[in-house]
């Protein structure tokens, strides 16, 4: 597998002749709804308009379109935009679903830096970290995806002693009836990746990184992602913008600054 890689990687670089290049690459990605999205706080008796409404505003939510723009030292993952079509005058049930983590993600791997775009309750943050070295497992299984040869990899994600922290004072506001959000148990993630050592660049959608080829494909366990599109050039490098826009801080204060909100909702 390892003598597999390694030509392959070889012949990428005979293929981009050792220049700087850069690319985009499309994705589309499907968020994994548990319970098919029940829970989200419409019951069995609701109103039959309210409940389409709902699940019209739920598919758009959790159907999304990414670009990945990268280089060889830096890499950007953003939401693809659209305008919003205009809705009937004569339609009076409007419901408009969001998932948080959905803002820009930037990686620079020659400074091997991290920004993250985040809000909360409509109050945005930078959030400004040290990448930290993925612990992937090359499996010994490829497929074709496009025209690309790709390989399998896996990384567990342990559950963080702060997650765990979390939890136990959600089950004590539970016990004395004070939470107002539902919280499930924290587990270990397991992520899968496949990837194609054709394109010599270590990102994929995301923060995910550090594989001997760009993610084509990626199973986090949140949304299953997969690229529908990748153009390369090596004409020139166009600067990647880097997020700016929002409070600096760490991924320890934000933390700090969502749960002290999210306890403010529940006083």
């Amino acid at each position: 597998m390892k003598k597999v890689i390694l030509l392959s990687l070889i012949f990428a670089a005979v293929v981009f002749n050792a220049q700087e290049f850069q690319g985009k690459a499309e994705y589309f990605s499907k968020r994994i709804l548990k319970n098919g999205g029940k829970g989200f706080g419409v019951k069995q008796n609701d109103d039959a308009e309210l409940k389409k409404a709902y699940n019209e505003a739920l598919q758009i939510a959790s159907e999304k379109m990414f670009i990945l723009t990268f280089n060889q030292k830096e890499a950007l993952y953003e939401k693809q935009q659209y305008l919003e079509k205009p809705k009937p005058e004569s339609d009076d049930v409007s419901v408009t679903i969001s998932f948080s983590g959905e803002g820009k993600k930037y990686i620079n791997l020659k400074d091997q830096t991290k920004i993250t775009e985040d809000d909360i309750l409509g109050k945005e943050f930078l959030i400004v970290e040290k990448l930290i070295p993925l612990d992937w497992k090359l499996i010994n299984e490829t497929k074709k995806i496009g025209d690309y040869n790709c390989y399998k990899a896996e990384l567990i994600i342990p559950v963080s002693e702060k997650d765990k922290k979390e939890y136990e004072e959600y089950l004590s506001k539970q016990q004395a009836k004070t939470s107002f959000f539902t919280k499930e148990e924290p587990k270990d993630k397991k992520i899968i990746a496949w990837y194609t050592p054709e394109i010599p660049v270590s990102v994929g959608p995301a923060s995910y990184w550090g594989l001997p080829g760009l993610i084509l494909e990626l199973n986090d366990e949140v949304a299953i992602t997969l690229c529908s599109k990748v153009t390369l050039s090596n004409k020139g490098n166009t600067p990647i913008r880097v997020p700016n826009t929002g409070r600096v801080v760490t991924q320890e204060e934000f933390d700090i600054f969502h749960k002290d909100k999210m306890e403010s909702l529940e006083r």
